[in-house]
């Protein structure tokens, strides 16, 4: 997959991360670790490994790659079963135009309508997706525990 930016060529492969999962949970983990709390949505606390492991393990998603340039690891994404694109790129490999190549990728290889969950501290992941045509659907609130 090719995808030009700033007058040069990004180049990135996906790698099925459910064919070999056993060898990317260390990456994955890794890649995990990296997220700020403006770049998350799917947690608050970081998982052990144990849970990492467990999670991976369990194929949450309809689709897991790896993503690879220059046959190194860069980062990772995920199709769900509800269509929802996530996408994690290495902070020393942000902005090259990985994540953007990745998601086109993705798209070209499983056609349809995608969606995407994004924090809304997240700036410059709100500016990729509406730089791909994404437009905003909603706004999502949730509630501190409520006990009886």
């Amino acid at each position: 997959m090719r995808e030009a930016k700033r007058g040069r060529s990004v180049v990135i492969s996906l790698v099925d991360i459910y064919t070999r999962w056993d060898q990317f949970l260390g990456p994955l983990y890794a890649l995990l670790s990296e997220r700020t709390p403006e770049q998350s949505i799917s947690h608050k606390r970081m998982p052990t490994m144990a849970q990492h492991t467990e999670f991976v393990g369990s194929r949450p998603y309809l689709h897991w790659y790896e993503i690879l340039a220059d046959g190194k690891s860069v980062g990772a994404i995920y199709l769900s079963k509800q269509r929802e694109i996530g996408v994690s790129i290495f902070i020393h490999q942000q902005r090259k135009g990985y994540a953007r190549a990745a998601v086109l990728e993705l798209m070209r290889l499983h056609p349809g309508k995608f969606f995407a969950n994004v924090n809304p501290k997240n700036e410059a992941s709100i500016k990729l997706w509406e730089s791909l045509g994404f437009n905003l659907l909603q706004v999502t609130y949730e509630s501190p525990v409520h006990r009886s």
